[in-house]
C-alpha cells in the first residue's frame, strides 16, 4: 500500500520517468522491465518497445505501439491502455486520453490501472487552473506596463491560454479588426459594446473567434457583461462555449461562484459540463461546495472525479471529507 501511495505522488509531480513509475506500481526493479527475454511474446516485446519509446519521450510512438498491445488483449491490455493514455496527455490530447481511460474502466473496471488515469485526470485538470490562474496574473501586469507605453495595446491572453496583441499590426483578419474594435468601445461605452459583442459570441463565426469575443465579455466588470456571461455558461444551446464560459466564471469571480456552479453541475445531465462546473470550483478553491457535490453524487464515476481533485486541495474541509469517506 505504501509503495503504490509512493507511486502515486511521484507520477502526479513528475519525478519519476514512465517506466520506473511503471517498475515500481508494479513492484519491480527497472532493469527487470527494460528487455524481454529470448522466448517473450510478440505481445511482451511490444510492451517493451512502448515503455523505450516513453523514456525517449516519443510520445507518438509510445501511443502507436500501447494501441497494438491493447488491441492485443493479453496481459498488458490494461496497462497498455493506461499508457497510451498518459503519451496521449503528453502530446496534449488530453480529450483522447480520457477517452481511453473511459474504455479502460468500462472494459475492465477492477484493473488497478483506472487509479492512475483518476490521478492523471486530476493532474491536468489542476496543472490547467493553476496555469491559467498563473497567466491572468502575468498578463495583468504585462498589460500595466503596456499602459504607461502605449495605451492603445492589449495583451489578451486566449481560450488555451495564448497571448495576442491587439492593436497592433497582429491583427491579421477581419474579425480580428472587430474584436479589437469591440474591446475599445467595450471600455469606453458598454452600453453600444455589450449587445455587439453578445451577436457576435452567438454567431455562426469560427468557434476559436467566438471564445476570444467570450473572453473580451468575460474581462468587463460591467453588470450586464457578467449577466451575459452567466447565461452562456448556464445554456446548453453551445456546449463548447459553455464549457469556456464556465471555466471564464471561475477564474474572474472565484469568490462568488460557488453557488452558481453548483446550480449549473445540478442542473445538467451533461458529464462534461458537471466535470467543468467542478473543475470550476476547483479553481475556486470552493471545498466546501465540491463536498456538498460528492456527498450527494449517485454516479460512482463522476463522484470519483470530485474525490480526486478534493485530494489535491490540502485543505481542512477536503482532508475532514478524506476521512469521512474511510470511516
Amino acid at each position: 500500500m505504501m509503495k503504490h501511495k509512493l507511486f502515486l505522488t511521484l507520477a502526479v509531480i513528475g519525478a519519476i520517468s514512465p517506466v520506473a513509475a511503471r517498475a515500481e506500481a508494479m513492484q519491480v526493479e527497472p532493469a527487470a522491465q527494460a528487455a524481454p527475454a529470448a522466448n517473450a511474446s510478440p505481445d511482451e516485446a511490444l510492451y517493451t518497445a512502448g515503455t523505450k519509446a516513453m523514456d525517449e519521450q516519443r510520445w507518438a510512438d509510445a501511443v502507436t505501439t500501447f494501441d497494438k498491445v491493447a488491441a492485443a488483449k493479453g496481459k498488458h491490455a490494461d496497462a497498455a491502455l493506461y499508457w497510451k493514455a498518459y503519451s496521449l496527455d503528453k502530446l496534449g490530447k488530453k480529450d483522447e486520453a480520457q477517452s481511453v481511460c473511459d474504455s479502460l474502466r468500462q472494459q475492465q473496471p477492477s484493473s488497478a490501472w483506472n487509479k492512475e488515469c483518476i490521478v492523471l485526470r486530476a493532474r491536468g485538470a489542476a496543472m490547467d487552473a493553476q496555469q491559467m490562474a498563473e497567466l491572468e496574473r502575468q498578463n495583468e501586469r504585462l498589460n500595466e506596463r503596456l499602459e504607461r507605453v502605449d495605451p492603445r495595446i492589449k495583451v489578451v491572453v486566449g481560450p488555451n491560454g495564448e497571448r495576442t496583441y491587439r492593436g497592433t499590426s497582429h491583427a491579421t483578419s477581419e474579425d480580428d479588426i472587430k474584436l479589437l474594435a469591440l474591446n475599445v468601445l467595450l471600455q469606453q461605452e458598454p452600453a453600444k459594446a455589450l449587445p455587439l459583442l453578445h451577436d457576435f459570441i452567438l454567431s455562426d463565426k469560427p468557434m476559436e473567434v467566438r471564445k476570444q469575443a467570450l473572453f473580451i465579455l468575460s474581462r468587463s466588470k460591467d453588470s450586464q457583461a457578467q449577466a451575459m456571461l452567466l447565461d452562456v455558461a448556464t445554456s446548453a444551446k453551445d456546449p463548447d462555449l459553455q464549457l469556456q464560459a464556465i471555466q471564464m466564471l471561475a477564474v474572474q469571480r472565484a469568490k462568488e461562484v460557488g453557488p452558481t456552479l453548483v446550480q449549473i453541475y445540478r442542473g445538467s445531465n451533461d458529464p462534461k459540463v458537471k466535470r467543468a462546473a467542478v473543475t470550476g470550483l476547483f479553481i475556486a478553491r470552493d471545498s466546501a461546495h465540491m463536498v456538498d457535490l460528492a456527498r450527494g453524487e449517485k454516479d460512482l464515476n463522476l463522484k470519483r472525479d470530485i474525490v480526486s481533485q478534493l485530494a489535491l486541495m490540502h485543505d481542512p474541509v477536503a482532508t475532514a471529507y478524506m476521512e469521512e469517506l474511510l470511516k
